[in-house]
């Protein structure tokens, strides 16, 4: 890689990132600006786009500041992003609505009238994944029965990587990991399907080109160059879903490789030479050619540490607020007192596929403090991985060698839960940031700065997670209790939800 050094433009659900990777695969600067969610009547969950770029801009700005290394001296910008957002763009590049992100799941009328009218087989043929409210072809469908004239007013539908890429280069695209999650798109031939497009009565001109997750879109136009302090013509790739990002800085390339994931969704994938269609699991293109992402994650998983640090831990320091409440959660023996966890707060896709789902505590009692809800909350979240993992195993996705990395993976006392309660060798990621470690690898791998994925794996090292063998078993009866809980709370979710108070 030489004196190069790569943008590396993270873009979650609750922050966005701009790392700076050296020419020896090593960050030497990270800055991050939190941005809005908006939650509305009836599952609604937006974020305003602008923000995400304005985001971008400064972290950008004030990585090359802090680090010293010149605008000259970047050899490409990656992009990663939060899957599942829907944003409606004009000619010109202007929302025409808020990204209705991965969490929303207002249309749940045009979910149905999928089930009716395409039907969940054909989905299953051509697109592989579930049909779900939170995907992109119900929302869209959503906007145009909502929004007629903004619809036709509508020039092309960005997901979040392809609103950034847009404002870098000026040019839509849709990285290609992106697609299965649309349900608009051939899953094994990586392209958009007419026949479901049209099934929908959605226009397929709305729909912006499709490129490999390393191919360069374009380059930084004069008016990004200003706005963000990067030279005008440095490359651009086209980037890629977080999730697969954070597989390929795990070091996922091949048939059985499987990584876990933790930062607002903690998802564990299983890497696949061919795409496991069975309409329950999501699966994507891996970055990796002629490989698929199999997934499933606890959708607030890692949300649920930040929703309990903004609730109930406003009297410590912002600052290490996260260390204390590892420091609480770690004088709580496993099995948080009896306190068990259900981590549904938002809902749930896959195993459950139920937007009326909702956070339980199970067990309470006087004796429970703010320690064990902090225990039982990491807990919760593991154990529901466990579940996930087993139904990966079923389907044919086995996970053979297990990595985690993302936001939880800081936590010591979480990544020793994690191996306890999965019984499986885990091996953490050296590198805390493995997302931005993925998006770089991408981009240095379309730029021709690296000659295989594989020559990626230089950079990443890992080690493995200790456990105390005395709590296998006792989690083990856990997750059988864990299991029960929704079958027994089902009918009184759906209940819930429909009740007008």
């Amino acid at each position: 890689m030489d004196k190069q050094y790569i943008i590396s433009i993270d873009l979650g659900t609750s922050s966005c990132k701009t790392a700076l990777f050296n020419g020896e695969g090593a960050m030497v600067g990270i800055a991050s600006r939190e941005h809005k969610t908006f939650f509305g009547e009836n599952g609604a969950v937006e974020q305003d786009p602008n923000e995400w770029w304005l985001g971008a801009r400064e972290t950008i700005r004030e990585v090359l500041w802090k680090s010293g290394v010149s605008s000259s001296q970047i050899a490409v910008v990656g992009i990663d992003s939060q899957s599942s957002a829907m944003i409606p763009v004009g000619r010109d590049g202007e929302v025409l609505h808020n990204a209705m992100i991965w969490t929303d799941r207002r249309a749940v009328m045009e979910k149905r009238w999928i089930d009716v009218n395409v039907g969940q087989e054909i989905l299953t043929q051509i697109n592989g994944n579930r049909n779900d409210e939170s995907n992109v072809a119900p929302k869209l469908m959503w906007f145009k029965n909502n929004f007629p004239k903004h619809y036709q007013l509508t020039c092309k539908i960005l997901n979040a990587a392809g609103f950034l890429a847009y404002k870098l280069t000026g040019i839509f695209s849709c990285n290609i990991s992106e697609g299965g999650l649309t349900q608009l798109f051939d899953v094994e031939k990586g392209e958009w399907s007419e026949e479901l497009v049209k099934a929908c009565e959605l226009d397929i001109d709305k729909l912006p080109r499709l490129y490999q997750c390393f191919d360069l879109v374009g380059n930084i136009t004069a008016q990004a160059g200003d706005n963000t302090g990067l030279l005008m013509g440095t490359p651009v790739v086209a980037g890629a879903m977080d999730a697969v990002s954070c597989g390929l800085g795990c070091g996922i390339t091949k048939d059985g490789d499987a990584f876990i994931t933790g930062g607002t969704v903690t998802a564990l994938g299983v890497c696949t030479g061919k795409p496991v269609r069975s309409g329950s699991l999501h699966v994507y293109h891996h970055i990796v050619p002629g490989t698929w992402c199999n997934m499933a994650g606890v959708d607030f998983g890692g949300g649920n540490y930040r929703w309990f640090r903004d609730k109930f831990m406003q009297d410590f320091n912002s600052e290490n607020v996260y260390e204390e409440m590892n420091r609480m959660a770690e004088q709580v023996k496993a099995g948080a007192d009896k306190l068990l966890f259900l981590p549904t707060l938002v809902g749930q896709r896959c195993p459950q596929w139920d937007g009326s789902m909702r956070g339980l505590f199970f067990g309470l009692s006087p004796n429970h403090g703010r320690e064990h809800f902090l225990r039982a909350i990491m807990e919760g979240n593991a154990l529901a991985v466990r579940e996930i993992m087993e139904l990966l195993g079923e389907e044919g996705a086995v996970a053979r060698k297990l990595r985690i990395a993302g936001g939880i993976a800081k936590s010591s006392i979480w990544m020793e839960i994690f191996a306890e309660v999965l019984a499986k060798p885990l091996y953490l990621a050296e590198c805390e940031e493995a997302t931005a470690m993925g998006n770089m690898i991408n981009a240095a791998y379309g730029a021709g700065i690296l000659d295989s994925f594989q020559d990626g794996e230089k950079f990443l090292k890992f080690e493995p997670v200790a456990v105390k063998e005395a709590n296998y078993e006792k989690y083990d009866r856990l997750y059988g209790l864990y299991k029960k809980l929704y079958p027994a709370m089902k009918a009184q979710f759906e209940e819930l939800a429909g009740m007008q108070l």
